[in-house]
């Protein structure tokens, strides 16, 4: 159920189970947030997020990445995820 104010949605969500609503005020407790504010953010997030029928429209209409550009990709990857590694490892031995 939702009503348009000023440009603005006034969102009401019923329904909504035991396990969650407790799970979100924990959230927001331990965030120091209240309840509202906290599930703003998490609906300020979830809605940056492509819906999973927004992503298949997406793909469908790009190209599929060529071998090169996958192997790029990887290596690319690949190295940073080395990097960090190593910076991790430097940390530990420093410790």
């Amino acid at each position: 159920m939702s009503f348009w104010y000023h440009g603005r949605v006034d969102i009401n969500v019923k329904g909504v189970e035991p396990e969650v609503a407790d799970r979100l005020a924990r959230q927001a407790a331990a965030e120091g947030l209240s309840q509202q504010e906290w599930i703003r953010q998490v609906l300020r997030q979830t809605a940056g997020r492509l819906s999973p029928a927004e992503l298949l429209e997406e793909r469908a209409t790009t190209d599929p990445m060529s071998e090169a550009e996958f192997t790029a990709v990887r290596v690319a990857s690949a190295r940073r995820r080395q990097e960090v590694v190593e910076r991790i490892d430097g940390r530990q031995r420093r410790r």
